[in-house]
């Protein structure tokens, strides 16, 4: 389970006039709030920038001003306190983020004390996770029921499907493949096995 941040302070260091303002303050909030945290760790075990699932959140909440450089160079000092908070430790600085964003790149992390992550999956590794995982009795059964019929993620169907079963959490700051693995996750301790067992 994710650690409280709701009393942890932030250090600013050589943004003061900017976290003393109301935006600052907001700003902090806003990332400590428990969802967010959880955005940030998920994306660092899929070894992305810890901000990049933010981006969309933040627009939400504060409007396009938020893309001023030196607020978003904040937002990057105050995640990597609160990284290091939770346990974490810089694994890479500037990792450059390709997808439309808030943000051009972003730093990941890592465990404290721990070996970089970074893996190279061997094909029969891939082969295997294909026949053990991807087409498993259950995630052949959920993609039957999210997935368009050109084959895309409908997000309504996964969230629709969700709630039929009592999982109530949402992750719209994810991207669509990390939104359907974190409720993949939860739906399969929630759905009988007797639901998909027989698939094929």
């Amino acid at each position: 389970m994710i650690e409280d941040l709701s009393g942890f302070t932030y250090t600013p260091q050589n943004f003061r006039d900017l976290a003393e303002a109301p935006i600052g303050v907001e700003l902090w909030k806003f990332l400590k709030n428990r969802d967010n945290l959880i955005r940030m760790e998920t994306a660092t075990w899929l070894e992305r920038p810890a901000v990049e699932p933010l981006a969309q959140g933040l627009i939400a909440e504060f409007g396009d001003s938020i893309r001023d450089d030196r607020t978003k160079q904040m937002i990057g000092h105050m995640t990597k306190q609160l990284m290091s908070a939770l346990g974490y430790e810089i694994d890479r600085s500037a990792l450059r983020i390709t997808r439309p964003s808030l943000f051009t790149s972003g730093t990941t992390y890592r465990v404290k004390g721990a070996e970089s992550r970074s893996m190279k999956i061997t094909r029969e590794q891939r082969d295997a996770w294909v026949k053990n995982t991807k087409s498993s009795p259950f995630n052949v059964w959920l993609d039957a029921q999210v997935k368009k019929p050109d084959g895309t993620l409908d997000l309504e169907k996964l969230y629709a499907v969700s709630l039929q079963y009592g999982v109530t959490n949402r992750y719209d700051g994810l991207n669509p493949g990390q939104q359907r693995m974190n409720m993949g996750i939860q739906l399969r301790k929630k759905v009988p096995a007797t639901v998909y067992e027989d698939i094929q």
